[in-house]
């Protein structure tokens, strides 16, 4: 249903526009770009999933992603968990092999890890000259999850 208000919305918002009245207002866009899951000004991370295609990840809805450790949170509207992506230099990759749980990874990259972390799931590799690491923390957040995640990050960041 809100696909379709959505469109409506933009497509009336367009026809203002081209019949000479004012064009959309700055807030009318934030109010657009909340509803896609995007807002300006957010990291790139951000923009590479929605927040419907987040939930998935951890079987329930999300809110709008939000710049935060070097990449994208996505928090659950209950407060009971999150996903987050994030980039950073490869020098910074830092597998947690001592922590119970720990399986290495063959793909995507090298040094690819998937690990239980702070109740929920942590997985990462490098990624050319970066490293992705996504966590997963919620209702179904598994480390199948984890590695899907971080396997579909690398895949758009065009790793």
């Amino acid at each position: 249903m809100r696909p379709i208000l959505f469109a409506i919305v933009l497509a009336s918002l367009g026809l203002t526009s081209a019949c000479g009245q004012p064009a959309a207002t700055p807030d009318a866009k934030a109010a657009a770009d909340t509803l896609t899951g995007v807002a300006e000004g957010t990291s790139p991370q951000c923009k590479l999933f929605s927040p419907t295609e987040v939930a998935a990840y951890i079987g329930e809805p999300v809110n709008v992603g939000q710049d935060a450790a070097g990449g994208c949170q996505w928090t659950a509207k209950d407060g009971s968990g999150d996903v987050i992506v994030a980039v950073v230099p490869a020098a910074n990759h830092e597998p947690p092999k001592s922590a119970e749980g720990y399986r290495p990874l063959t793909a995507p990259g090298q040094g690819g890890f998937v690990a239980p972390y702070l109740g929920g799931w942590l997985a990462g590799a490098i990624v050319g000259e970066r490293a992705v690491r996504v966590s997963v923390d919620g209702q179904t957040a598994s480390a199948d999850q984890a590695e899907t995640l971080l396997s579909e990050a690398a895949n758009r960041l065009g790793g």
